[in-house]
């Protein structure tokens, strides 16, 4: 009788194997995408550099204005902006740095509002904010056609909270002083301006309590911090769209600040004004 063979039982092993190679990998997982740094966060903004905080050189309004004007400007010329590294991607971010600024400024306005101040005080803050526009719409109409007043009148304008409500109206009485002969075609009367004064004087103390008060600190700190961020973003952007654009003129001229570009052309004008001044006196005469 033939010895018997022992064959390995294999099926069991094979049939192991089959599963075990028919089975889907397992899928490792994935690690959650880190999320992109956004530049008009709290935090980012909060992180700039203290330089960032001081006051705007022109209203938030007219600002945001600009910005958002801009981004729409650079995003219609997109495809020749991208060839000299003004992306898509910055373009948006000035969009977004427009929508921020003007939610940092509604938030300003509202922590300002509800800074404790007594009713007597509010009711100066408003009768002195009302003031502050008789003042600088009578100088629009009284100086019209000079432009180193018009220049002045914007550099006052400018800012916004009671402080320089308080600022405001004492430039504007020093205004007032230096174009008296402006205030006949005006409604202004020699009872506002000592008015400003009083209330200049009066609204110190209101001033004082505005500065002091943490949450309105806080909201007038992103305000400012938003504004100068996005305006150094803006301001790339406008040079290099009138680098882009340098052999089209007129689309070139769109890139510039408007507001800027009156302030500085006005600012030059009055400083000619002066030189011919003091020349004038010099060779005045004695």
């Amino acid at each position: 009788m033939p010895p018997r063979r022992i064959v390995a039982n294999t099926l069991e092993s094979t049939s192991s194997k089959a599963r075990s190679s028919s089975r889907t990998p397992v899928a490792k997982a994935k690690r959650p995408a880190a999320t992109p740094h956004d530049p008009t966060t709290d935090e980012a903004l909060l992180a700039l550099d203290p330089g960032y905080a001081s006051a705007p050189d022109m209203p938030s309004g007219v600002e945001e204005r600009e910005l958002t004007s801009l981004a729409r400007l650079a995003h219609a010329q997109r495809a020749r902006l991208s060839r000299i590294g003004i992306t898509s991607d910055k373009v948006d971010l000035l969009a977004r740095f427009a929508r921020r600024l003007g939610a940092l400024e509604k938030a300003w306005q509202r922590a300002r509002g509800a800074v404790t101040l007594t009713s007597a005080q509010r009711k100066l803050r408003d009768e002195a904010e009302a003031l502050d526009a008789k003042l600088v719409a009578g100088g629009r109409w009284g100086c019209r056609n000079d432009e180193a007043a018009q220049a002045e009148l914007s550099r006052i304008a400018d800012g916004s909270g009671l402080s320089d409500t308080i600022q405001d109206l004492r430039d504007l009485v020093d205004f007032w002083s230096e174009h008296e002969g402006s205030l006949g075609v005006t409604d202004i009367t020699t009872k506002d301006l000592a008015r400003a004064k009083a209330l200049a004087d009066a609204l110190e103390d209101a001033a004082a309590n505005e500065a002091s008060d943490a949450s309105a600190a806080h909201a007038l700190d992103l305000r400012n911090r938003c504004f100068w961020a996005a305006d150094e973003l803006a301001k790339e952007i406008r040079e290099g769209g009138r680098y882009a654009f340098r052999d089209q003129p007129k689309i070139a001229a769109r890139f510039v600040s408007r507001h800027r570009t009156t302030l500085s052309r006005r600012s030059r004008l009055k400083a000619k004004k002066a030189k011919v001044e003091t020349a004038l006196e010099q060779t005045a005469p004695i």
